[in-house]
């Protein structure tokens, strides 16, 4: 079949006809995705993003990314849930400013697939992915 090779950067065009090959012959495909694949998507938790969406917090606390955010004591609960409620909102139900889990689902929507993911922002779902070929870790 086909074995791991490291390659170097010039071999890059030839890895990706292998990858390609392997792909088209597969009778299954197995997804592994973390939070890379929405970081790619446009969703990041840092940069323009964050300050676009929590500026107003980020001049009254020190905090310096969504993530960190999410455990940062507010002096009151109706920050904490407008800080947790907003979060949610852009990263569950906004759409991702690229389409990378369209691509991704145009390319396996007729196979047998399956996916094993850590991101828990429903963007595989968003985008078509059958619910039931899902395992969220």
């Amino acid at each position: 079949m086909f074995r791991w090779q490291i390659h170097k950067s010039e071999d890059t065009p030839d890895s990706i006809c292998k990858l390609k090959e392997a792909f088209n012959h597969a009778d299954a495909i197995i997804i592994g995705a973390g939070a890379g694949l929405s970081t790619s998507a446009g969703l990041s938790y840092s940069g323009e993003r964050f300050h676009k969406y929590f500026h107003d917090f980020a001049e009254k606390y020190p905090i310096q990314d969504i993530y960190s955010g999410g455990f940062y004591p507010f002096d009151t609960l109706e920050e904490h849930w407008a800080w947790w409620s907003r979060h949610i909102w852009i990263n569950r139900y906004m759409d991702a400013p690229k389409p990378v889990y369209n691509r991704l689902y145009e390319l396996v929507k007729n196979r047998d697939y399956f996916i094993l993911t850590t991101n828990v922002d429903h963007q595989f779902q968003k985008a078509g992915f059958d619910k039931h070929r899902l395992f969220y870790t």
